[in-house]
């Protein structure tokens, strides 16, 4: 795993003390271990103006979208999750050691985000953006909410989603990918970049490639 993501979900700069880099190596073991990756997508069409996915019939209130989706007519809808295994371990730790609890949940969000990129990977698609999640950004939570039913996940990934758009397990994402154009998180396309209180700390809300 890139541990550089790691420190990024842990807010840490600079260098990392020796007990709290094994304390990080012992979690990515175990999440490894513990964790069950499955991932699902589906093509979807896209409207423009309003932006819209049209087998959803959703029409999409979200600034972040509507720029980077702006030249696309078609998306990759994906869910994944690291099963329940790991929520297991991570509400354990959560009772018993709550500093690594804070690691173990920091690793996981990682290796589910690197294990998406793979999945992604593989899709070999030519041209595409960043996976775009609900929650990011100015991007609702509520739209966890339609896009999981589409794609079925409580079927093909065992996994549930309460009214607030919150999943069971846990470690689960959904996102929006779009087709046809290529690109890439940076401060410069952002809507908040005059708004943003980590780029005015120096910091950004992804690790740079």
């Amino acid at each position: 795993m890139n541990k550089q993501n790691i420190y990024h979900y842990l807010m840490i700069q600079g260098e990392v003390d020796e007990k709290t880099d094994m304390l990080i190596d012992e979690c990515i073991e175990e999440v490894k271990e513990h964790s069950l990756f499955k991932c699902i997508h589906a093509h979807v069409h896209l409207s423009q103006s309003p932006l819209k996915i049209d087998e959803l019939d959703m029409v999409i209130d979200s600034n972040d979208l509507n720029q980077y989706l702006s030249e696309c007519s078609e998306a990759i809808l994906i869910a994944c999750t690291l099963g329940s295994e790991v929520d297991r371990k991570l509400k354990y730790y959560q009772l018993y050691d709550m500093g690594k609890a804070v690691i173990f949940d920091s690793v996981c969000n990682a290796y589910i985000e690197e294990c998406a990129d793979a999945y992604e990977e593989n899709l070999n698609l030519k041209k595409r953006t960043f996976r775009l999640c609900p929650g990011y950004g100015d991007m609702p939570l509520k739209y966890n909410q339609n896009i999981s039913k589409y794609l079925d996940i409580e079927k093909h990934l065992r996994v549930t989603i309460n009214d607030g758009g919150l999943f069971v397990p846990l470690k689960t994402m959904v996102g929006i990918i779009g087709v046809g154009v290529n690109k890439e998180k940076t401060c410069l396309t952002c809507v908040n970049i005059n708004t943003c209180q980590l780029r005015s700390e120096g910091k950004t809300c992804y690790v740079k490639k």
